[in-house]
C-alpha cells in the first residue's frame, strides 16, 4: 500500500457558521469525499470511502497553536510546543531543528526500506543560494534535507514531475518564471502519477493559511475551489484500492473569518482509501508519524490493511 500526505496550512475544522468560509462554498469533489457534507465539524465520522477525524492542535500547551511547532509535531510524532514549552510561529528554531533532523517522517521511511518524494518546486534562488546559506526554511525543506531526499527543480515542474506550492504554477508566473499555467486538474493527476512511483508522498500547500490572515474572502474562495479541482484530479489518476490518502494540517485559521490570527480549533484528518476500520485513536498531531510508518509497514506484513478497497461512486 502507498500513502500519500497532503497537507494544508492554516485549516481548521469549527462548526458551520456564518464566518467560516468551508460553510457557505460548495466544493463538489470534496463534498464527494464526505458524504455529501461540508469540511465543518458536522461532517465528522465515516462515510464510507472516507473518515473523517479532529485532530487537537493546541498540545496541552497555553496560546494559540502556530506552524512551526505543530508541523514539527505532525511530522515528527513529538509533541515540539511542549518539549520547547511554547509554540513557535513561522520557521523552525534550532531546538525543532534537532527534533526534524532525529525523528523526521521522511527519514523514517526510508529507514522501513520504503521509497518517499517531496513533490513541491523549488526556484532557482533555492539552489543558488546553497542549502544552509540563510536559517529560513520551512519545517517540510528541512524535513526533506535530513532525509537526504533531492529537491524538486522548476525543470521537474515543467516535466510534469513536480507540483508548484500554489498547485497552478500562477505565482511563478506572476514572477516572470517560464513555467506553463497548470488546470487543478491536471496538477493532481501529476501528484497521482507520482504516487504510484512512491510508497509515500507529501505535498504542501500554504496559501490556505496565508489568505486566512488577510481574511480575504474572495481569495480563500478561489484557493478552496482550486484545492477542490486538485483532489478531482488525484483521484481521477490513483490507484484507489492500494493507496491510502491522508488530508490534514498544522492549525486553524482559515475556518474562522472573526480573526486574522490561528484559531485554537482542532484540524481535520480526512482519511480516504483502503484500511479504513479498527482505526487506532489519534486524539492530537503526534498522531500523524506513527499512524503513516504503521500503515506502510502494516503493507510490508501483508496486513489486513491492504485487502480493503473502495470506490467513489
Amino acid at each position: 500500500m502507498r500513502v500519500i500526505l497532503f497537507f494544508i496550512d492554516g485549516l481548521g475544522l469549527a462548526p458551520a457558521c456564518l464566518t467560516n468560509p468551508l460553510a457557505a462554498l460548495d466544493l463538489p469533489f470534496l463534498q464527494k469525499l464526505l458524504g455529501g457534507k461540508k469540511l465543518t465539524a458536522e461532517a465528522l465520522g465515516s462515510h464510507g470511502s472516507s473518515v473523517l477525524l479532529a485532530l487537537d492542535s493546541c498540545l496541552s500547551v497555553p496560546g494559540e497553536p502556530q506552524s512551526a511547532t505543530g508541523q514539527t509535531t505532525l511530522f515528527t510524532g513529538v509533541n515540539a510546543a511542549l518539549a520547547v514549552g511554547r509554540h513557535i510561529r513561522g520557521f523552525p528554531t534550532q531546538p525543532l531543528r534537532r527534533l526534524l533532523a532525529k525523528e523526521g517522517l521522511l527519514q523514517k521511511v526510508i529507514f522501513l526500506g520504503k521509497t518517499a518524494l517531496f513533490l513541491n518546486s523549488y526556484r532557482p534562488q533555492f539552489f543558488e543560494d546553497g542549502f544552509g546559506s540563510r536559517r529560513l526554511y520551512s519545517v517540510t525543506t528541512w524535513l526533506n534535507y535530513y532525509a537526504g531526499l533531492p529537491f524538486l527543480t522548476l525543470d521537474d515542474l515543467v516535466s510534469g514531475r513536480a507540483v508548484n506550492n500554489d498547485i497552478t504554477n500562477e505565482q511563478l508566473i506572476a514572477l516572470n518564471y517560464q513555467v506553463p499555467r497548470r488546470e487543478p486538474e491536471e496538477a493532481g493527476k501529476i501528484l497521482a502519477q507520482r504516487a504510484g512511483e512512491v510508497d509515500f508522498l507529501l505535498f504542501e500547500y500554504f496559501l490556505t493559511d496565508k489568505y486566512g490572515h488577510e481574511r480575504d474572502r474572495e481569495k480563500i474562495a478561489a484557493a478552496l475551489l482550486s484545492i477542490d479541482r486538485f483532489l478531482e484530479g488525484i483521484f481521477a489518476g490513483l490507484d484507489t484500492e492500494n493507496t491510502l490518502f491522508i488530508l490534514t494540517s498544522d492549525h486553524g485559521n482559515l475556518e474562522d473569518l472573526s480573526t486574522a490570527g490561528h484559531t485554537k480549533n482542532p484540524v481535520p484528518l480526512l482519511l480516504v482509501g483502503p484500511g479504513l476500520a479498527g482505526l487506532p485513536e489519534m486524539r492530537d498531531l503526534t498522531a500523524m508519524t506513527p499512524f503513516v510508518l504503521q500503515r506502510l509497514q502494516d503493507a510490508s506484513a501483508g496486513g489486513a490493511c491492504s485487502t480493503d478497497s473502495f470506490r467513489l461512486g
